[in-house]
């Protein structure tokens, strides 16, 4: 499958026609990243699909600033500008696909031995409004997360490394919010804003740092929201903003790096949150990673998974969340480990996925 959208693109010399099919590839393989890395003698293209990277394709390095150029006129960046990183994005349609949605690509540069790094983020534009039932809670975790989002002020913090689906959750979680009810006023502070969200004012943070979280979510408060969502807890003043919001009657729904839902607490004290304060405000912490599911229809079946026109070989497609929540006052209920097992055991991934992504035997 993975051929039949990139056959003979190593030997396109249109640096356009090039950047289409590769974007083409991306989209219709449902790939969430492009990655273009400048090697000494390639230049290697390869594609996030369901959390891992994937070579697809090697272009001669003659064609390597075309292509770069290319994807920076799309993108606003600078041409001449290839000694420093560049941020930027542009909307983009796949050629001759009528019907087909746009996608969204946020595109990075990075200066490196060989060349320009270049990383292209893509996201989808009108798409359905994901549910939490879609994200993979068991029964009894979905109907805390229900009961926590129900409540009209506290802190929900969803917590895991880069790529966990953290954010995934927090725009479910808003869409749930509306679903309940749709007259609340919901005011989100993004970096960058991912999807568009009907009747929510959403704003960015920027580069230059005149909007920051920590400013954001102060001058959100003037608005009368009823929930804010605050993309990432990043530094102390984010945190002081956030527990304010949370103790003056705000439900606050954030991410923070910590390694599980208990070691929250923890983190959250060491960035200078009185101790006291945590029984007061934090109401749920879930942890959270991201396996990827056995392919329905050739099953993971070595032999039929090589001509498996949906997932193109790997045994896996798509993703569903494995989740830990810790509620102060009463712990943790089941582990990652423990949801993990539960999902193996009902056929919905394999021992393997869970050891790649927990890290254990």
């Amino acid at each position: 499958m993975r051929m039949t959208f990139l056959e003979n693109a190593g030997e396109l010399t249109d640096a356009v026609a090039l950047a289409d099919r590769i974007l083409r590839a991306g989209m219709f393989l449902h790939a969430s990243d492009i990655h273009f890395d400048p090697m000494e003698d390639y230049l290697r293209v390869r594609l996030r699909i369901d959390g891992t990277l994937e070579e697809v394709l090697r272009i001669d390095t003659s064609m390597q600033n075309a292509l770069a150029s290319r994807l920076k006129v799309l993108a606003g960046l600078d041409i001449a500008e290839r000694r420093a990183p560049q941020d930027g994005g542009f909307t983009w349609r796949a050629p001759a696909a009528p019907g087909t949605p746009p996608i969204d690509v946020r595109m990075a540069t990075l200066p490196v031995r060989h060349g320009e790094r270049i990383t292209l983020r893509l996201l989808e534009t009108g798409g359905k409004r994901l549910s939490i039932g879609e994200l993979g809670m068991a029964e009894r975790e979905r109907a805390i997360f229900d009961s926590v989002l129900r409540r009209p002020h506290g802190l929900v913090l969803l917590t895991g490394p880069t790529g966990s689906g953290k954010t995934t959750t927090l725009y479910a979680a808003i869409n749930e919010l509306l679903r309940l009810d749709d007259a609340k006023n919901i005011i989100t502070v993004e970096d960058p804003v991912e999807y568009e969200i009907p009747g929510v004012a959403q704003a960015e943070v920027d580069s230059a740092d005149k909007v920051n979280f920590s400013k954001a979510l102060r001058s959100i408060l003037r608005h009368d929201p009823d929930v804010v969502m605050i993309g990432e807890i990043r530094e102390r003043d984010s945190l002081d903003a956030a527990v304010k919001a949370a103790l003056t009657g705000h439900l606050v729904l954030s991410t923070l790096h910590a390694n599980d839902a208990p070691s929250t607490v923890t983190r959250l004290v060491d960035m200078g949150l009185d101790p006291a304060l945590v029984p007061a405000t934090l109401r749920l912490a879930v942890a959270q990673r991201l396996v990827r599911k056995i392919c329905p229809c050739c099953a993971g079946a070595p032999d039929a998974a090589k001509t498996c026109p949906v997932c193109g070989g790997r045994g896996y497609s798509g993703r569903t969340g494995i989740f830990e929540f810790f509620t102060p006052g009463e712990g943790t209920g089941r582990t990652m480990r423990d949801d993990a097992m539960d999902k193996v055991a009902a056929g919905v991934t394999t021992l393997a996925e869970v050891a790649r992504v927990l890290g254990e035997d």
